[in-house]
């Protein structure tokens, strides 16, 4: 079916979960705006969750590979992509990195979980597109450090983000403002007369 196209931010709501880790909707448009997808974009979404990224950027791209190692994880990719009717995003079970060798070449690539092998995820995607548009969440000081390390030791330009948001809860008749974990995205690409 021709879905409608929408604003990046699906509610966290619509989406299934279980126990699974998901990307926030604040996070998920920052993302989204961080890759800059496009109507003819590939993208892959590696450490995916629950797939809510990869839902996101199949309703904005061409297609999406999302790529998950947990069974239960990628039940919920499935459940969610059949919700959303996003037919265009391809799951892919297994690890990174030896789960990218038969992808197609990326425009954008999402790393929302790595399993300790970013500086290889990332040697995959620039193998495949010495132009590929990166973006990697972390919600560890350790991982920040170690995104930020991988994209200078593949000569990348890092701009981090950090994204921090609270919503609003009532009690009783107030409205009290629950934080949200914050999360940096770190993302970059290499320069024009680099790639």
């Amino acid at each position: 079916p021709d879905r409608p196209r929408r604003a990046p931010g699906i509610p966290d709501e619509a989406f299934l979960r279980g126990k699974t880790p998901m990307t926030k909707q604040e996070a998920r448009a920052a993302v989204l705006a961080k890759l800059a997808v496009g109507p003819e974009d590939v993208c892959w979404d590696i450490g995916a969750g629950t797939g809510s990224v990869s839902v996101e950027l199949a309703l904005q791209c061409k297609e999406v590979w999302s790529v998950e190692r947990d069974a239960a994880a990628c039940g919920l990719i499935l459940a969610n992509r059949g919700r959303f009717g996003a037919w265009n995003l391809v799951p892919v079970r297994g690890t990174a990195p030896a789960a990218l060798e038969d992808l197609p070449a990326p425009d954008g690539v999402f790393v929302g979980g790595s399993g300790g092998e970013l500086d290889a995820i990332l040697a995959a995607a620039l193998g495949k597109n010495p132009r590929v548009r990166l973006c990697v969440s972390a919600i560890a000081l350790e991982t920040l450090s170690a995104a930020a390390a991988a994209f200078a030791a593949r000569g990348l330009e890092a701009q981090v983000t950090q994204i921090w948001a609270a919503r609003s809860k009532g009690a009783g008749g107030l409205n009290l403002m629950m934080g949200q974990n914050p999360v940096w995205l770190i993302s970059g690409r290499r320069r024009e007369e680099e790639a």
